[in-house]
């Protein structure tokens, strides 16, 4: 009797990608597994092409799978990741689009779950790991990143060759749509007038000497997210959400968006996740627990961690001060450190 794919699939997480700790599962890597009487095939798809890599992803396959009861033959397709084909097109016309080389979005299929503060934590942590790393707020309707980083009196100002130069901000070059919008000012806008400013915040932004370019996205799955895809070559999305079900509900949203849009999922962040309780060895459970690692499990993406409830991170997001800056040695900024870890290893 074959074995299910699920069966296979577990096994598959043993497989460890060349140079990495983590499993070709995990990375989404495995793309599909066929069972047809005893021969199994299995679909691969890699970042980009290593002959190398590919005949030892191969090799630990076959090896890990051919023992296994109702197996006789076991066959390994691997394909190479592709970009959008809407994203080809725009880096092969656009000649302004700036040679940042890992574009990450950050994105929640609601509002409401600290999606910008993750995003915030996450490049400043990046900023630990790498140099030249960037963060665009292209929240239009509700721009944070300006607060949260403490540059609300900053002001951009155009270079000679008609760019923007964005905010150097806790080693972080920022942008953000709340440097140009008085606070008072409610922004209403449409699709083409949301597309127009999101092409102009990747395309007319000095962004020279960018890395890795962190993107908070607007909450759903509307035109910013579509408009993004079409503008930049996305390495990458990452979904934040919060353990209870009517979050996880919008999660299959995101996960669905990115992979329409052809934008592999780095993997998904569970925010507020428990409280440490003073004198308590157990945590407190406040909007209960391990639903985006559930949903992780489910859809076949990466989880990236929890991030539990610290009365610092609201305190830093509102003084400007993010716990990254704040308080390095907390265990929510030990979490994003991890976070930022896994998604540079993915982009990478």
């Amino acid at each position: 009797m074959p074995p299910k794919q699920e069966e296979l699939l577990d096994i598959l997480k043993n497989v460890h990608y060349p140079g990495f700790s983590r499993d070709i599962v995990s990375f989404g890597i495995v793309k599909e597994i066929t069972i047809k009487d005893s021969t199994v095939l299995v679909s691969l798809i890699l970042p980009k092409e290593d002959k190398k890599v590919e005949a030892g992803i191969s090799e630990d396959v076959n090896n890990a799978l051919k023992d296994v009861p109702g197996v006789s033959d076991v066959q390994v397709i691997i394909g190479i990741r592709q970009e959008s084909q809407k994203s080809q097109e725009s880096a092969s016309t656009s000649k302004k689009l700036p040679e940042i080389k890992h574009y990450i979005a950050v994105a929640s299929g609601k509002g409401g779950v600290g999606k910008s503060t993750v995003a915030v934590n996450i490049a400043l942590a990046m900023s630990k790991k790498r140099e030249n790393v960037g963060l665009m707020d292209a929240d239009i309707w509700g721009p944070s990143a300006p607060i949260m980083m403490g540059a609300v009196n900053e002001k951009p100002v155009a270079t000679g060759n008609q760019k923007i130069l964005p905010i150097d901000k806790l080693g972080l070059k920022l942008m953000s749509i709340g440097f140009l919008v008085n606070e008072e000012d409610a922004v209403i806008w449409r699709g083409p007038m949301v597309h127009g400013a999101i092409k102009q915040f990747i395309e007319d932004v000095e962004w020279k000497g960018t890395d890795y370019l962190v993107i908070d996205l607007p909450p759903g799955t509307g035109d910013a997210q579509l408009s993004l895809a079409q503008t930049a070559p996305l390495s990458g999305g990452v979904i934040v959400t919060t353990p209870q079900d009517v979050a996880l509900i919008d999660v299959k949203r995101g996960i669905l968006m990115f992979q329409k849009l052809n934008i592999p999922v780095i993997g998904i962040v569970e925010n507020m996740s428990y409280l440490d309780v003073p004198g308590s060895d157990t945590p407190l459970d406040i909007f209960g627990r391990g639903g985006g690692r559930k949903m992780a499990e489910k859809f076949n993406v990466p989880f990236l961690g929890e991030i539990p409830i610290d009365p610092e991170i609201r305190i830093g997001g509102d003084t400007g001060n993010p716990i990254i800056e704040s308080n390095p040695n907390s265990k929510a900024a030990k979490a994003f450190m991890d976070i930022a870890e896994k998604v540079l290893d993915f982009v990478e």
